[in-house]
């Protein structure tokens, strides 16, 4: 509920006068309470001075049936007494001579009896079981010596009872008081400020429907009238404004607009560059690591044949031959079909089913997990979203990633892949129970043609480019002898 000028001013006058009127009520109300516990304190020392004063000799201190039925008497007449002892003094300290409540004596300690042994009057206040009350300790004079001591507790019920009269008499009025005061508070403030703002508010809801030409309204002098002229000219100046920003902000969108799709066509024309240049470092790298031993093997192989007669060439000899220049001109192709693959352009990114294609691969490649030897796990999460990307690169990827969890798992182990999602990511891992990497070799491993077990080191190497032409990124954690888990990150809905 949306609060008014009128109710904001009201309840804040309200509530500095209820907090003004209350604070010094509860002031009054604590200077009354500390003078009536004092009050009755000093009464309750006077009683048992009192009492002790009754007690005129050592026969009658003594005589035990006669204090016990003057205690009863006084206990008849005395309704706000609790508790009424006679206390003997000797020796060993003190004991009850005559007492009102048998299974109890007042716990008075040692310090407050030698206090009264002094002649002194000892007082305190308890809180207990029967409420607040003061215990009263006033010595027993006989022929001049102490003798004892009246021990009485004294309870506060009545003066509480009269405290809380007088309180609520006091609430009463300071609560009367702050209804007027608010009534009166609440008048002055409708007739003053409420009907000048309602009239502002209602000529700019007006202004809100859709009549900018409808003015405020001025009367008087006051701050309320120069409130209403400023809003007049402010709705002038707005509405010139207004005109010059439309136009204004029509002409920014149509520059923004050819602005954004100049810097897409940038980035795309960037990245193929980057591309390009990437793959004219690794071709580099091939011609130099692979080029020179390929073309040796293949000029020796021919000169093998030239330099041996026919029949000195068995069956199985011709077939070795036959097997590795099948061999050499596999790798030939591949060599070239991997120059074709680094001129094209992959064309334009399309939603990938990361799920689908970890499925499919699985699928795949599990026959020849099983022959070595491994079980393959695969974990999809339901309703993982797509991103946009290019499914046979990142179909590469996830080929790469098992083919070296293979190679780095002996029989008996685990390879396991699995989806999900992490801060708009999806989120592609892939483990394996394997030898591990350690960790000087980690930082390495995505590096062309590093490799620690003999092959050509361009599989991570190709992986970590295309997840980063996909604007993600390739985390890997392993402890050696604990196995490794390579996690691809793929933004959500990004563009490659």
């Amino acid at each position: 509920m949306r609060l008014g000028v009128r109710a904001k001013l009201v309840l804040l006058s309200l509530l500095i006068l209820v907090v003004v009127s209350f604070s010094f009520t509860w002031l009054q109300i604590r200077l009354s309470r500390a003078w009536f516990e004092e009050d009755l304190r000093a009464r309750a020392v006077i009683f048992a001075r009192e009492v002790a004063a009754t007690i005129g000799d050592r026969r009658e201190f003594e005589n035990r049936d006669m204090l016990a039925h003057k205690i009863r008497q006084i206990m008849a007449i005395r309704q706000s007494v609790f508790q009424l002892d006679v206390l003997g003094f000797d020796e060993a300290g003190s004991h009850i001579v005559a007492t009102s409540y048998e299974p109890r004596r007042l716990p008075f300690t040692r310090r407050e009896g030698e206090q009264v042994r002094q002649g002194d009057v000892v007082s305190r206040m308890v809180t207990d079981q029967d409420g607040r009350s003061w215990e009263v300790m006033a010595p027993i004079r006989v022929e001049g010596d102490v003798v004892g001591a009246i021990a009485a507790k004294f309870s506060l019920s009545l003066a509480a009872a009269r405290e809380a009269r007088l309180r609520g008499w006091d609430l009463a009025l300071t609560g009367s008081s702050v209804l007027l005061m608010g009534s009166l508070m609440g008048l002055a403030v409708h007739v003053v400020v409420n009907r000048p703002i309602r009239r502002l508010v209602d000529a700019i809801r007006h202004v809100d429907a859709g009549h900018p030409g409808a003015p405020v309204r001025v009367d008087g002098r006051d701050e309320f009238s120069v409130l209403a002229r400023h809003f007049n000219e402010m709705l002038a100046r707005i509405e010139d404004f207004n005109s010059e920003l439309q136009a204004r902000v029509k002409e920014a969108t149509s520059e923004l607009e050819r602005r954004y799709h100049e810097v897409q066509r940038m980035q795309r024309s960037l990245s193929h560059a980057e591309r390009l240049a990437l793959a004219g470092r690794i071709m580099a790298e091939v011609a130099h690591e692979v080029g020179t031993p390929l073309h040796s093997v293949a000029g020796h192989l021919e000169l093998l044949r030239q330099d041996l007669p026919p029949s000195a060439l068995s069956d199985d000899v011709r077939r070795r031959l036959s097997i590795i220049d099948a061999q050499l001109a596999r790798v030939t192709q591949i060599i070239a079909q991997l120059l074709d693959l680094t001129r094209r352009t992959p064309g334009e990114p399309e939603a990938v089913d990361v799920n689908r294609l970890v499925t499919e691969i699985a699928e795949v490649v599990r026959p020849g997990i099983v022959a070595a030897g491994l079980r393959l796990d695969a974990t999809t999460q339901v309703s993982l979203p797509a991103i946009a990307g290019y499914s046979n690169q990142l179909q590469q990827v996830v080929l790469n990633l098992l083919t070296n969890a293979v190679d780095a798992t002996p029989a008996g182990g685990r390879i396991a892949v699995a989806t999900g999602t992490r801060d708009r990511h999806v989120e592609l891992a892939v483990s394996d129970t394997g030898r591990g990497i350690p960790a000087a070799e980690q930082t390495q491993i995505f590096e062309p043609f590093f490799s620690t077990k003999g092959g050509s080191g361009l599989g991570l190497f190709i992986s970590a480019q295309i997840v980063r032409e996909h604007h993600g990124r390739i985390e890997v954690t392993s402890q050696p002898g604990q196995g490794s888990t390579f996690r691809v990150l793929l933004p959500v809905g990004e563009r490659a």
